[in-house]
């Protein structure tokens, strides 16, 4: 199982980034504001999925489980930040921010201010981790 950790800067505004982690069992994209998570999304799952949701506070951070997953959610961990894109996009009626992370060209989730959890394509149903996409 291997780790990954990368931060992008928003292209307009420095302001905001994003982290994407991967500790080598679940990797999670965190949307900041400075300092401040403003949104997070998971991502995908090195482990297997547990079969159900038991949430143990030090089984943070918690695998994605089966019940919420897409029958296409397995991808590869990613191995190096040229496999990482990021999308910025600003509302001009209220200045949210939101970002669309691609893994290997492929879109994979979204983040905007203020949500927790954001949008994954890779799930089936929304869960406390992602909203479908």
């Amino acid at each position: 199982m291997s780790t990954f950790s990368l931060k992008l800067h928003c292209d307009f505004d420095h302001h905001y980034s994003v982290i994407i982690q991967d500790d080598g069992r679940v990797a999670y994209a965190y949307l900041y504001e400075g300092e401040d998570i403003i949104g997070d999304v998971w991502l995908y799952n090195q482990q297997q999925a547990p079969a159900i949701s038991f949430w143990r506070i030090e089984d943070m951070p918690f695998l994605n489980p089966t019940e919420y997953l897409s029958k296409d959610a397995s991808i590869k961990p990613i191995q190096d930040e040229s496999e990482v894109r990021c999308e910025w996009t600003e509302s001009l009626n209220d200045g949210l921010i939101e970002v669309g992370i691609y893994i290997r060209d492929k879109f994979i989730a979204s983040i905007a201010s203020g949500s927790k959890p954001g949008w994954s394509v890779l799930v089936a149903k929304d869960g406390p981790l992602a909203y479908v996409y």
